[in-house]
């Protein structure tokens, strides 16, 4: 093979070239080593709504001993101080006797509702506003740090969204109370009846 390439060196050159530029075109056409995928990942939060509400019962007038009673077109608060005595202009934390706290993972708003009377003698319903009728109740929410005069009324169903209080921050706590005002027609009987205030928290 060598005595052959050595009578025609031309031949040799030639083939030697073919070679070169086979593989000068092979490492041109390869394709380049490229990502053809991309990852984006991807996460979603909850956003999770839970409250608490503290203490879970309450009796009105509780705190006046003998005359513990409910009276007849009187109104009562549920507030430390007494239960016949209003909030200051601006209620305090010392005026209220709740606490809803918001173990939600974010801000929520607060809708208040207070049931129609279930039970005894003289079960009133909710007037839905802010006179009470001869077997009617009126009944109003308010909070620490707001005016006391812009509380709430709590209907017994139907409440509008965030009535009560708008945008309570997470792991915040709020400090509330109610306003009750009874009936003015008489009481037939002295067995008492229920009412159920319930607090409804959605994502602000």
């Amino acid at each position: 093979m060598k005595r052959f390439f050595t009578k025609h060196p031309k031949l040799m050159v030639a083939i030697v070239t073919m070679f070169a530029v086979t593989g000068l075109v092979g490492v041109m056409v390869s394709p380049a080593l490229a990502a053809t995928t991309a990852v984006v990942t991807v996460t979603g939060t909850p956003a999770y709504i839970s409250i608490t509400i503290s203490p879970t019962t309450y009796t009105i007038n509780s705190d006046n001993g003998a005359n513990s009673g409910m009276d007849i077109n009187t109104t009562y608060y549920s507030n430390p101080l007494g239960s016949k005595t209003s909030p200051s202009a601006t209620v305090v934390d010392g005026e209220c006797d709740f606490t809803i706290s918001n173990t939600s993972s974010v801000g929520t708003d607060y809708t208040g509702n207070m049931s129609d009377g279930s039970g005894g003698s003289n079960p009133m319903t909710n007037v839905n506003g802010a006179t009470p009728g001869a077997a009617s109740y009126a009944a109003y929410a308010y909070y620490s740090g707001e005016t006391f005069s812009a509380k709430v009324l709590l209907k017994s169903t139907g409440s509008t969204l965030g009535n009560f209080k708008s945008n309570v921050t997470a792991a915040a706590s709020l400090k509330v109370g109610f306003q009750f005002a009874t009936e003015t027609g008489a009481w037939t009987g002295g067995v008492g009846s229920t009412y159920t205030l319930t607090i409804t928290a959605t994502v602000h």
